[in-house]
C-alpha cells in the first residue's frame, strides 16, 4: 500500500501533473505485455525440455508433470498479482484524491455562501438607518439564500448542518441588529420629547413621527395585509419602547424594598398604572393615534389600547409574584381580588380597553383564574367567608324576627335573618360577576350561593318539622317536653308567629331567587348552560358540572332560569308553612268553639264571613290582626278563605 502511495507520489507530485496519467496507465500496460510475453517464451522452453526428458525415464516423466502443475499455479499467482496490485490498487487511491477534490470543492463554495451572508448583513445594516426600505429588502435576499441552502441540504451529509445552523443565527442576528439599531434611533427621540414624562403637546415631534415610521416599517414589511388585519394581538415593537421606561418605574416603586412595595396594599400598584395612563391619555390620543391613523400597516389599531397592552406585563408580573404570598392569608387574597377586579373594570369602563382582536378580554383577573390552583384558593376564601357571615346570620338574637318595616304594607313581611341573606348572596354576585369563564362562574355559584341556600332552606324545614312536632298529640305525649313550655312555643299567638317567621323567610327568598332569575347576568349564565347542553346533545346538566352536588334543573328548559329549582323547592317551603297556618288556626278555632260560649254562641248565631265570627274571640282576633300585618294582601286572603273552608263546627 505504502509502496503504490509512493510510486503514484513520485510519478504525479502535483495535482497540474494529473494530465500525464494516461501516459503513466499506458507505460505500465506495456510492462505488463512484456511480462507476458516472458512467460510465454519460458514456457515454450520448458516445453522443449520436457521433450527431451520424457523419453529418458519414467521418473522425470513424473518430476515434469509436478513442475508443469508448480509452474501453472506460480503464474496464475504472477497473474493475479500484476493484476491486483497494481492497477485496482491505483483506482482506489485515484478515486480516493477525487473526493478529496469534491470536499475542497465544498468548501469553497461554503465559503462563497459565508462571504455573501457578510457582505448582505453589513449593507443591510449600514443602510437601516437611512433606507430602512433597502435595507428590509437586503434582509429578505439574505433570507432567500437561507432559504435555498436549506431546501438544498435536506439530502446533504451532516457537515452541512452547522452550516444551515450559522445561517439561521446569522438570519435572526441580523433581524434582532436592524431592530436595536432603529429602537436605539426611536429611544434617542424618546428623550428629546421628554418620555416618560408628561408629553407637551408643543413640542416638535417630526422626528419622533420619523422613527416611529421606521419601526412600523420594519416590523410589517412582509406582513400582508390578511395577516395585519387578522385577531393576533401583535405587539407594536414602537409602543413596547414606550413601555419600557414605564416599567422600569414601576419595578422601582413595587418590586423593591421601597414603601410603595406592601403585601396588603395592592391598589396602590394599580391606582399607578392607572394614574400613568392618564398622563399619557392626551399624548397617545393626539399624536401617535395620528401616526397609526396615517400608516397603511396598522391604522385600525387604537393607540391608547396598545400603551395599555404594552405596559400590562409589569402588573402581571407582579401579581404572577404577589399572588403565592397572599393566597393563604384569607382577608390579604380577598383583598387582592377585590381591586384586581376593580382595576379591570376600570379599564373596561373607562378606555373600552380590550386587547387587539379579542371581543372579550378576561382581564388580569383572567390571568389569575387560569391557574387552577389560584383559583381554587380564592373560591376557598370567598366560600369560608361567605359561610362564615351566614353562621352569623342565622345566629344572632334577632335572626327570625319578622321585619315589619322593610317592606310595604301589603307585602309578606320577611325576618332580618332573610333580608341579611339576600345582602349577603348579592355580595357574593358581585364577587364573581366580573369573571368570564363560565366554569368558574358556575363554581361560585354552586359552591357558595346554592350551597347557603340549600342550607337556609334545611334551616326552616326543620323549624317547620319541630312545630309539628310539638303539636302533635302523639309526639306530644312522648316528648318529654312541658306542657306549659310547649304551649308557650306553639299554641295560640306564638304559634302564628313561629309559622310566619318561617313563611316570611321562605317567601323573601324565593321573592329574590325569581328577580335575580331574570337578572341578564343569570340568564346569560343559564343560556350558557342550555347551549353547552345543546352541544352534548343532552337534555341534563353538561359535563362541566358533574360532580357539583346542586339544585340546578334536572331538565333546562328554553324559558327557564338558572334558580327554577331551588325556587320551587322555597315555594314548596311556603306553602307547607301556609297549610301549616290554616292548621293551626283551625285548632285555635276549635279550641276556643270548646272553652269559650260567648264565642261558641257567636258562631250559632251569625253565617257571615270569618273575620265577624272571629270578632268575639279575643285571641282569634288577635292572631288574625297578626296575621294581616304579617302577610300580604293576597296572602292572607288565601288564608282566609281556606279558613273559612275548612271551619265546619
Amino acid at each position: 500500500m505504502g509502496s503504490v502511495t509512493e510510486y503514484i507520489n513520485e510519478k504525479l507530485p502535483r495535482v497540474d501533473t494529473l494530465g500525464d496519467l494516461d501516459n503513466l496507465i499506458s507505460s505500465l500496460e506495456d510492462q505488463q505485455a512484456a511480462l507476458n510475453t516472458q512467460i510465454q517464451d519460458i514456457q515454450t522452453k520448458i516445453n522443449s525440455e520436457h521433450d527431451a526428458l520424457f523419453s529418458s525415464s519414467e521418473a522425470i516423466v513424473k518430476r515434469v508433470a509436478e513442475f508443469r502443475t508448480t509452474h501453472g499455479m506460480l503464474k496464475d499467482k504472477l497473474i493475479n498479482a500484476s493484476y491486483y496490485r497494481s492497477r485496482p490498487k491505483f483506482m482506489d487511491d485515484l478515486q480516493g484524491l477525487v473526493a478529496e477534490l469534491e470536499k475542497f470543492e465544498i468548501a469553497r463554495n461554503y465559503f462563497v455562501v459565508l462571504d455573501e451572508v457578510r457582505s448582505i448583513s453589513e449593507s443591510a445594516k449600514t443602510e437601516i438607518l437611512d433606507d430602512p426600505d433597502l435595507a428590509l429588502r437586503k434582509h429578505n435576499e439574505l433570507v432567500k439564500i437561507v432559504d435555498h441552502v436549506c431546501e438544498q441540504s435536506r439530502e446533504a451529509e451532516d457537515s452541512v448542518i452547522h452550516l444551515v445552523d450559522f445561517l439561521c443565527k446569522s438570519k435572526d442576528f441580523l433581524w434582532f441588529e436592524l431592530r436595536e439599531r432603529l429602537a436605539t434611533e426611536f429611544r434617542a427621540s424618546l428623550d428629546r420629547i421628554g418620555w416618560p414624562r408628561r408629553v407637551s403637546l408643543e413640542v416638535n415631534f417630526e422626528e419622533f413621527s420619523r422613527t416611529f415610521n421606521k419601526l412600523l416599517l420594519f416590523q410589517f414589511y412582509n406582513v400582508s395585509q390578511q395577516a395585519r388585519e387578522s385577531k393576533a394581538p401583535d405587539l407594536i415593537i414602537a409602543l413596547e419602547i414606550l413601555a419600557k421606561p414605564l416599567d422600569l418605574r414601576f419595578r422601582y416603586h413595587f418590586e423593591g424594598n421601597r414603601e410603595t412595595n406592601k403585601v396588603d396594599r395592592p391598589e396602590w400598584f394599580f391606582s399607578h398604572f392607572i394614574s400613568t395612563v392618564e398622563d399619557h391619555e392626551q399624548f397617545m390620543e393626539t399624536i401617535v393615534q395620528g401616526i397609526l391613523e396615517q400608516s397603511p400597516y396598522i391604522s385600525h389599531r387604537e393607540a391608547l389600547h396598545e400603551l395599555i397592552y404594552a405596559y400590562l406585563p409589569s402588573v402581571q408580573r407582579k401579581l404572577k409574584t404577589l399572588v403565592p404570598v397572599v393566597m393563604h392569608e384569607p382577608q390579604l387574597f380577598s383583598h387582592l381580588m377585590l381591586e384586581t377586579m376593580k382595576f379591570d373594570d376600570h379599564l373596561r369602563d373607562t378606555y373600552l380597553f380590550a386587547p387587539y382582536g379579542q371581543e372579550e378580554w378576561a382581564g388580569i383577573t383572567g390571568d389569575i383564574m387560569s391557574k387552577p390552583e389560584w383559583f381554587e384558593a380564592w373560591l376557598l376564601v370567598e366560600k369560608e367567608f361567605a359561610l362564615t357571615r351566614y353562621q352569623e346570620i342565622i345566629t344572632t338574637p334577632d335572626a327570625w324576627v319578622i321585619d315589619f318595616d322593610s317592606v310595604g304594607e301589603i307585602e309578606s313581611k320577611p325576618t332580618k335573618s332573610a333580608l341579611r341573606l339576600r345582602d349577603l348572596l348579592e355580595t357574593v354576585s358581585e364577587r364573581y360577576k366580573p369573571l368570564k369563564s363560565f366554569v368558574h362562574r358556575i363554581r361560585f355559584l354552586m359552591d357558595i350561593q346554592i350551597a347557603i341556600l340549600d342550607s337556609y332552606h334545611n334551616r326552616i324545614s326543620s323549624s317547620l318539622d319541630a312545630f309539628e312536632s310539638l303539636t302533635s298529640s302523639i309526639v306530644r305525649a312522648v316528648s318529654g317536653v312541658h306542657e306549659e313550655e310547649r304551649k308557650k312555643m306553639v299554641d295560640g299567638l306564638a304559634g302564628v308567629e313561629r309559622l310566619c317567621r318561617a313563611y316570611g323567610s321562605a317567601y323573601a327568598i324565593r321573592d329574590a331567587l325569581t328577580d335575580w332569575g331574570d337578572d341578564i347576568f343569570f340568564l346569560e349564565l343559564y343560556e350558557e348552560l342550555n347551549r353547552r347542553a345543546s352541544q352534548n346533545k343532552l337534555s341534563k346538566i353538561p359535563k362541566e358540572l358533574e360532580g357539583i352536588s346542586s339544585k340546578l334543573p334536572d331538565a333546562l328548559e328554553e324559558d327557564g332560569t338558572i334558580f327554577d329549582e331551588i325556587i320551587k323547592a322555597y315555594d314548596a317551603l311556603r306553602t307547607r308553612a301556609e297549610n301549616l297556618i290554616i292548621k293551626h288556626l283551625s285548632r285555635e278555632v276549635q279550641k276556643a268553639y270548646k272553652t269559650d260560649s260567648a264565642f261558641r254562641q257567636s258562631v250559632k248565631s251569625k253565617d257571615g264571613l270569618v273575620a265577624d265570627l272571629f270578632n268575639s274571640s279575643a285571641p282569634i282576633a288577635e292572631m288574625l290582626a297578626f296575621l294581616s300585618k304579617a302577610l300580604s294582601q293576597t296572602s292572607f286572603a288565601k288564608v282566609s278563605r281556606a279558613l273559612y273552608r275548612s271551619f265546619n263546627i
